[in-house]
C-alpha cells in the first residue's frame, strides 16, 4: 500500500455503507482497536454502527462488514511497518495535520478506548505511559468547556506530529500486554537504519531528517 494515501481513500462512497461510522472516525476505531489489548471481535463489532441495516438485508450486511475487515487489515499492516513508515490516515506525509481531521480520527479511536476503560486508565496512571494520553487531549472533543492557552493550536500540531510514533508504541504495548511476541518481532525488525533513505521522501538520510 502506498503509505501517503489515507486508508479510507480504499473506499469511494459508494462502497461505504451510511450505517457504518464515518470512514475517518472508522480508521480511528480501528486504530483503537488495535492498540487495546484484550478486545474480542464481540466486543467492538456492534460499535462499527451509527444504524444497523434491517436484520432481513444479510446481503448488506455481509457486504459492510467486508468492507470492514478490509480496513482493519489495512490499518494493521500499516502499523506493522512501525514508526517512521506508519501514517495514519489523518494526515499526510510532510504536511502539517489538519485539526479537525484529527478530531474525527480521534472521536473513533477514544470509542475504542471506552471499550477497556481501566487499560488507558491504568496507562495515564503510569509516569512511563502517561505521555502517550497526553497527546490525545486535545483533541478529544467533550462537552466540558474549557478556557484554553493562547498557544492551544501550536500545541496541537506539534502533538499531531508526534501522534503517528505514539501510536507505534501504543501498539507495541498492546501486543506485550497481549503476549504476541511474533507481531512485536516484526514491528522491531522493520525499523529504518540512520544511513538509510527517510520514509518521508525527502531524499535526505534518516539521521539527518526525521531521526534528528
Amino acid at each position: 500500500m502506498n503509505t501517503s494515501q489515507p486508508h479510507s481513500a480504499l473506499f469511494t462512497p459508494l462502497a461505504w455503507d451510511p450505517g457504518l461510522l464515518p470512514p475517518l472516525e472508522m480508521d480511528g476505531y480501528l486504530t483503537g482497536v488495535l492498540v487495546t489489548p484484550e478486545l474480542e471481535i464481540a466486543d467492538w463489532i456492534a460499535d462499527l454502527w451509527t444504524a444497523l441495516p434491517p436484520v432481513t438485508d444479510q446481503a448488506r450486511m455481509e457486504q459492510a462488514l467486508a468492507a470492514v475487515l478490509t480496513l482493519f487489515r489495512a490499518i494493521e499492516a500499516e502499523l506493522q511497518k512501525g514508526w517512521p513508515s506508519y501514517q495514519p490516515s489523518f494526515s499526510e506525509r510532510g504536511q502539517k495535520a489538519d485539526h479537525g481531521r484529527v478530531r474525527g480520527w480521534m472521536k473513533g479511536f477514544y470509542r475504542a478506548m471506552k471499550l477497556h476503560p481501566e487499560y488507558w486508565s491504568d496507562l495515564a496512571d503510569d509516569e512511563r505511559t502517561a505521555t502517550f494520553l497526553g497527546l490525545l487531549v486535545g483533541f478529544i472533543e467533550t462537552d466540558e468547556q474549557i478556557e484554553e492557552r493562547e498557544d492551544a493550536d501550536a500545541i496541537r500540531d506539534e502533538h499531531a506530529e508526534l501522534l503517528p510514533r505514539a501510536i507505534i508504541g501504543m501498539r507495541k504495548l498492546a501486543l506485550l500486554h497481549d503476549g504476541d511476541a511474533n507481531a512485536l518481532r516484526s514491528i522491531q525488525a522493520n525499523k529504518v537504519g540512520r544511513n538509510d533513505p527517510c520514509p518521508c521522501g525527502s531524499g535526505r538520510k534518516y539521521k539527518r531528517c526525521c531521526a534528528a
